[in-house]
């Protein structure tokens, strides 16, 4: 769908800091530097997810959390997959968020704002570094 970021991004017309992926997900940093396991296929929602793709939209959550644990050093890990508006969703696609989670003061990541280019690009660095390693 071309009004569709992610199918855009799958499609390679549009730019994204790509960790992994195979024939049916994908894995890139959101705008605000987390990690989001996306379906290659476009399909709006958990309604609509068929559950063949359950296994391996699971399968990169946990690679891509342990490997963000150990790349970050973070504390928990928190994971999010939003449907409809009044859920908060903004991009109908499928998607899971995997946040990094600390319990010190100032360094739970909020992840609110647009993360720089320099900053998703070492994130980037460090979770692929990490997936090689385990």
């Amino acid at each position: 769908m071309s009004d569709c970021i992610f199918c855009r991004i799958i499609a390679g017309a549009a730019p994204a800091y790509v960790i992994g992926q195979d024939d049916q997900v994908i894995v890139f940093l959101s705008l605000e530097n987390h990690p989001l396991i996306v379906t290659k296929a476009h399909i709006p929602n958990l309604y609509t997810l068929p559950p063949e793709l359950g296994a391996p939209i699971m399968e990169w959550s946990v690679k891509i959390a342990v490997a963000l644990k150990r790349a970050l050093g973070c504390e928990g890990i928190y994971v999010t997959q939003a449907n409809e508006p009044a859920a908060a969703q903004d991009v109908f696609h499928y998607h899971m968020h995997i946040y990094p989670r600390w319990f010190a003061a100032g360094r739970s990541a909020q992840y609110t704002t647009v993360a720089s280019a320099e900053s998703k690009q070492h994130t980037l660095d460090l979770i692929r570094q990490a997936l090689t390693q385990g």
